[in-house]
């Protein structure tokens, strides 16, 4: 046997290893845990479930036999971040970092994600939620929000985010309080707490921790149901005659499906966590109730939850759909397009079919495909209520270049003649069914399965038929890939639908 065959056969070794550890548990031991346990967090560091998160994963440090790792995921309000732990196997080795925005997100974005698709296991705090005011404003009670609002047709009040929990705050208080009320999104905390301190509002609705640190912001009353240990001048509502009680809690999910000896022992762990006098100090210092709730009683507190979230938000007018019906059908308008795109090439040819080139074919393809996106752009459609961006504006900046670049394109083949040099249109077609196949089977399969699949069968098509070399480089780089992404990045491949 040469060098690069026993080569080749150690790689395709190597991988049915790596098969047998991802997707049996061969070499991972069968005690639980047997690795660090990974903590998603859906916002950028520094954020509040971010820095909850860190604290549990250092206290945890001290009664858990392995480490947990926080692991930020930003982007879509939480979404991205739910998505991640979907995909990954239901072994217990995922922690969802959880907030009550997570209801209105999953509600509002009308996504694939569902609250159903977790297993809620534990609660950790309670945050509540605020009215804060300039204290050039000198109010000190409710009743001086409420008085101020009598001078004003609408008393502005802000915040970050419309359809966000401090938003639904608002609406909630400001029927309470029997205030007219306009509210203005700032987009951000900071953006909203940099206007307070301008006194652009009557009221910033948010959490008392955002006035720590800022000596010209007042909290004018908490919705809980008693005060704050470390800010034991701040009333409640209910001091002051009303029955509101709404906090932002954060806690811990699994992904459903999870091994119970892996749910009880998390639990166990956070349940230490919480009694840990470590925890009461970092509870005091960002203004939030320590609240430990098992699974049972988490899972009742959503429930209940999740239609008080659905009336606000119908309120709000942001539970609509976002996409106007086409007239006609969309398959139809794809062909429609793609027929007037080729009826343009055969014009700009002079009607000669054989006189299209590749390239041309190619750009064609790419002007098809984008008017098609920008007929569903047209689509899009953004409640009155929304003072946002419309979603279609980035969409629009890419169609367009991609139509201009190909449009350029077009003359461009015509001017070289590209005709006359021989390609093979039908390969490359090939080769883009391929990849097409190999991204969607990924998704049921995996990509440990699918990308050797992939890599060989091109090579083959490619007419490259070394058995060695075609060998080394299919499973050479999946080992490479889950050496880069897994071990050294932290980044889980897909295992795959199927098996997780």
């Amino acid at each position: 046997m040469n060098l690069k065959n026993f080569i080749g056969g150690l790689f395709f070794i190597f991988y049915l290893a790596l098969l047998g550890y991802l997707y049996i548990g061969i070499g991972q031991g069968k005690t639980y845990p047997a690795k660090p346990i990974s903590i998603i967090v859906h916002s950028k560091p520094g954020s509040a479930i971010d820095y909850m998160a860190r604290k549990v994963a250092e206290i945890a440090r001290n009664y858990s036999d392995v480490a947990f790792v926080v692991e930020n995921r930003s982007g879509t309000q939480g979404l991205v971040a739910m998505q991640h732990v979907l995909d990954l196997k239901a072994d217990g080795y995922t922690l969802l970092g959880v907030t009550k925005s997570f209801l209105s997100t999953v509600m509002v974005n009308k996504s694939k994600v569902g609250l159903g698709d977790f297993q809620f296991i534990a609660n950790m705090v309670l945050d509540p939620e605020a009215l804060i005011s300039n204290k050039a404003r000198n109010f000190s009670l409710l009743s001086d929000i409420i008085e101020d609002s009598k001078g004003e047709k609408q008393q502005v009040w802000i915040g970050p985010g419309t359809g966000s929990r401090d938003h639904l705050m608002a609406l909630v208080t400001s029927e309470t309080l029997g205030i007219d009320v306009k509210w203005i999104d700032y987009k951000s905390g900071p953006q909203s707490i940099l206007a307070m301190l301008r006194d652009e509002a009557a009221v910033y609705v948010g959490n008392p921790a955002d006035t720590k640190g800022k000596s010209n912001l007042d909290i004018v009353s908490i919705a809980s149901d008693k005060r704050l240990e470390s800010l034991p001048d701040v009333p409640t509502f209910k001091e002051q005659g009303y029955n509101l009680d709404e906090s932002m809690w954060r806690g811990f999910a699994f992904k459903k499906g999870v091994p119970e000896e892996a749910v009880e022992y998390v639990t166990k762990v956070l349940q230490k966590v919480v009694n840990d006098p470590e925890w009461k100090n970092y509870c005091d210092d960002t203004y939030v109730f320590s609240n430990f709730e098992k699974q049972g009683e988490f899972t009742a507190r959503i429930i209940q939850e999740v239609d008080e979230t659905n009336y606000y938000l119908n309120k709000a007018g942001l539970l609509v759909s976002y996409q106007k019906e086409s007239v006609i059908h969309i398959i139809l308008v794809l062909v429609i397009i793609a027929i007037i795109v080729l009826l343009l090439l055969l014009a700009f040819n002079k009607f000669k079919i054989s006189n299209i080139n590749y390239d041309q074919y190619i750009a064609g393809s790419i002007i098809t495909i984008s008017l098609f996106f920008y007929y569903q752009t047209v689509l899009f459609e953004i409640p009155s209520t929304l003072n946002v961006t419309s979603p279609a504006l980035i969409p629009r900046i890419w169609i367009t270049i991609l139509v201009l670049i190909s449009i350029l394109l077009i003359f461009k083949s015509k001017a070289k003649n590209i005709n006359r040099v021989h390609y093979s249109p039908k390969m490359v077609l090939i080769i883009i069914l391929y990849l097409i196949i190999y991204l969607v089977a990924m998704q049921w399969v995996g990509y440990y399965f699918t990308t050797p699949i992939f890599i060989l069968s091109t090579m083959y098509l490619l007419k490259y038929r070394k058995i060695a070399y075609m060998t080394i480089n299919a499973f050479g780089f999946v080992l490479f890939s889950y050496f880069i992404f897994n071990q050294l990045l932290n980044i889980d491949l897909p295992l795959g639908w199927l098996f997780i």
